[in-house]
C-alpha cells in the first residue's frame, strides 16, 4: 500500500465514523477549532495529519485512534 492509499483509507475511516455519529464536518471542526477545509483535505486523503491531530479527531468522534488507522 502506498502512502497516498493509506492516507485515503484513514480519511475514509474518519469520514465514516463522523457520519456514523451523525456529525457534519462543521460539527467536528467546531469541537477541534479546525478549519473545515483542513478536515475535508484529511478525509479526502490530501493531508497527512500529525498523531496529535489524529488523536484530537478521534476524541471529537469518541473513538480510539486505532479505529481510524487500523
Amino acid at each position: 500500500m502506498t502512502d497516498k492509499e493509506f492516507l485515503k483509507k484513514v480519511g475514509a475511516r474518519i469520514a465514516a465514523k463522523r457520519k456514523e455519529k451523525s456529525l457534519s464536518q462543521l460539527d467536528v471542526c467546531a469541537k477541534l477549532k479546525m478549519d473545515k477545509t483542513y478536515l475535508s483535505a484529511i478525509e479526502n486523503g490530501h493531508q497527512n495529519p500529525t498523531l496529535v491531530t489524529l488523536k484530537a479527531i478521534a476524541d471529537a468522534l469518541s473513538v480510539e485512534v486505532k479505529e481510524l488507522v487500523q
